[in-house]
Parts: C-alpha cells; structure tokens; sequence
C-alpha cells in the first residue's frame, strides 16, 4: 500500500467516524477505536514488525509513567514511577532516536485524538461543527514530529512570557 492509500484509507475512517458519532449511530467505542486506529495506519515511515513491537512498548511506558506522575498515591506510587521511569529510559536507551521520536508522537496523537472525540462526542454538535472536528482530526493525523515540536516550543514561550 502506498503513502497515498494509506491517507486515503485513514481520512475514510476519519470520517466514517465522526459521521457515525454525529448521527448517534453505531457502536461509540468501536468508532473511536477505527479512528485512532487510522492514526497509526497513517504512519508516514515504515517500520519492520521488531521496531513496531519497540515502539508500541515505549508508547506504553510513556503511558504508564504519565499515569503514575501524578499528585498523590503516597509512596508506593512514587516506587512503581521511579520503576517505569528507569524502564523508560532502558527502552529509549536500546532504541533509535526516531523510534523514541514516534513513540512520543504517537502518544501525543493518541491523545489529541480522544480530546477531539471527547468534546464532539460530549456536546449537542451541528453538521458545520462536525466538518470543524473533521478537519481537526485530519489535521492531527497529518501531523509529524517538527510539528509537534514546535508546538512545543511555542507553547513553552507563551507560558515562559505570560
């Protein structure tokens, strides 16, 4: 399958999904997971099986470390994130650069993503907002890791200035 394909594929799943959440219909859980899943079938590099399966187990320690950081939970919680930080930096250690450089991009989008589904699916949306949602969602799926830096960086400067 082509690069082309490939986005043709993701942007109609895209927006199978926010049709079905639009109108009510269909199985909620699973249009989401089509959508995200369309996100990763987007991916602009292809990677061998060996660096998915690395870079799906970064993601998941990205996810587990952010989990655990977080106010609270006493002791053994600050214990089991030390553990996942140290686990963190072996994966990110034994892998390439761009590997670690995906993970986190793919972190991000996942999250966007369910941000975007939350508040369309969370409110009474009308048929001009469902194409506002489309085209953040296509926008998120479009976008790579220079993208997500320099958000980064700007919003660093904004919080650093204001």
């Amino acid at each position: 399958m082509s690069e082309h394909d490939g986005a043709q594929t993701a942007e109609a799943s895209l927006r199978k999904a926010v049709e079905q959440l639009s109108d009510g219909a269909g199985d909620g859980a699973k249009v989401v997971q089509e959508a995200v899943q369309a996100l990763h079938d987007g991916a602009g590099r292809e990677w061998t099986p060996e660096q998915e399966a690395q870079i799906r187990a970064l993601v998941g320690q990205i996810r587990k470390v952010r989990d655990l950081n977080r106010p609270g939970g006493g002791w053994w919680r600050r214990q089991r994130e030390g553990w996942a930080r140290d686990r963190l930096v072996d994966l990110m250690m034994a892998g390439d650069p761009e590997m670690v450089n995906e993970a986190e991009l793919r972190h991000w989008k996942s999250h966007a993503m369910v941000e975007v589904l939350l508040e369309f699916a969370g409110s009474a949306m009308k048929q001009n907002n469902t194409a506002r949602v489309l085209t953040r969602m296509e926008t998120l799926q479009a976008a790579t890791y220079e993208d997500y830096q320099q958000a980064r960086k700007m919003l660093a400067d904004r919080q650093a200035v204001g």
